[in-house]
């Protein structure tokens, strides 16, 4: 059973990689990977890094596109 104190802190961990990563998409424009390609690139287990990648994507933030890479959507309405 995880306490409540360390589902915070997990929560701060989750959120403080979204910001990271978000700020890695801003600063590499046409940036593209997969869940498989951007959890090697940061360092990142899959499931964690697809949970970070479906929180942006939520936000509308990326894009996936049909090859399963997700981009930043600049604006754009992401489908």
């Amino acid at each position: 059973m995880i306490a409540v104190g360390g589902a915070q802190a997990v929560e701060a961990v989750l959120v403080n990689l979204v910001q990271r990563i978000r700020e890695e998409f801003e600063e590499a424009p046409g940036l593209r990977l997969t869940v498989r390609e951007a959890a090697r690139f940061w360092g990142l287990d899959e499931e964690t890094c697809g949970q970070v990648l479906a929180q942006l994507l939520a936000t509308g933030f990326l894009a996936r596109g049909g090859d399963g890479r997700y981009r930043q959507t600049y604006g754009e309405r992401a489908l």
